[in-house]
């Protein structure tokens, strides 16, 4: 069987697709897997070994020209990469992204089989594109179980993985964000007070993406951990390696940790923790204020509600939850 995953979206969503993966390595190990996703999401998907090939698409452009109406996109600039899937003859190909570009490839691609989701959750029309669909009315599941939900309506037999493995000595804290996702950060006050109290537990470092350095200082001045600054996945992949504990914001280092199946803390404000949280088959938790903002403008960093779903999670929450794991 050669099988061809695609998400196009970005790092945290990519690595919440690394369990699956991992599952099916483990019970079909003679599988071919591709992955294919935005060329700057190659590295992360690198992350994961147990992918054989990463065929990188390009973006929808479009057509300035429209005269008529009859033009809207121009695919020409997929020419090569279609090319290439072509040669690789995939046998099925799963879009676990579920927009127009994503369900268009599989069917450029002459991928006999393709597989998604009914258009409840869907966008743009994409299920017009798949031959298998995979009826999922309900918005709010786990990002990481939903994945094999889908997978299942064609191969039932993959199933998530469950084991224990050896932890660090460390605690490891990621308070930052994308720019992008301002909005999902806890009070970085609130990291310093909580970094006070968990010193006395065991060694803290606090650890930042290029991002973050906004908050650098803040740490350095007011706290003895250490304090990192992360450019590379491999730097991040280590860190949390040596982490017996993994505390932060909902963001792509939190999946990652909960992927890698170190015990996990994670602070969800705006977003679902149902659909963004530490997973059932994960070590950990998810701390929210049930009283969600939702906001509408969240990716532009405008909070229709002061904040309140990130600033209501009290240090004592999170410090009580990380105590379970010490």
């Amino acid at each position: 069987m050669r099988i061809l995953l695609c998400q196009l979206r970005n790092h945290g969503d990519i690595i919440r697709i690394f369990p699956l993966i991992d599952a099916i390595r483990a019970i079909h190990p003679d599988w071919y897997i591709g992955f294919t996703c935005f060329e700057d999401m190659i590295a992360t998907c690198k992350l994961n070994t147990n992918i054989d090939i990463i065929i990188p698409q390009p973006r929808f452009s479009p057509v300035i020209d429209t005269e008529g109406g009859t033009r809207i996109l121009d695919c020409s600039m997929f020419q090569d990469v279609v090319e290439t899937v072509r040669r690789e003859k995939f046998d099925v190909y799963v879009d676990f992204h579920g927009v127009f570009q994503s369900a268009l490839f599989g069917a450029m691609c002459d991928i006999k089989t393709r597989l998604g989701r009914s258009h409840e959750t869907a966008k743009d029309g994409a299920s017009l594109f798949y031959t298998d669909i995979c009826q999922i009315n309900e918005k709010e599941i786990n990002r990481m179980e939903r994945h094999f939900t889908v997978i299942n309506k064609l191969f039932p037999e993959i199933i998530p993985l469950t084991f224990s493995r050896t932890l660090g000595e460390n605690i490891v804290i990621f308070p930052g964000s994308s720019k992008k996702g301002i909005l999902k950060r806890w009070n970085v006050d609130y990291y310093v007070e909580l970094v006070k109290k968990l010193n006395s537990h065991a060694n803290v470092v606090i650890a930042l993406g290029i991002e973050e350095q906004d908050i650098k200082s803040v740490f350095e001045n007011q706290t003895k951990c250490i304090v990192k600054v992360f450019s590379e996945w491999s730097q991040i992949d280590n860190e949390i390696n040596n982490a017996k504990l993994v505390i932060g914001n909902d963001a792509a280092y939190v999946h990652f940790a909960v992927w890698k199946r170190i015990p996990t803390i994670e602070i969800c404000g705006p977003l679902s923790p149902t659909i963004n949280g530490v997973w059932r088959y994960g070590f950990g938790e998810t701390i929210y204020n049930p009283l969600r903002c939702k906001c509408p403008n969240l990716w532009q960093g405008i909070c229709n509600k002061d904040h309140e779903c990130m600033d209501a999670i009290s240090v004592e929450m999170v410090y009580k939850s990380a105590k379970k794991y010490l």
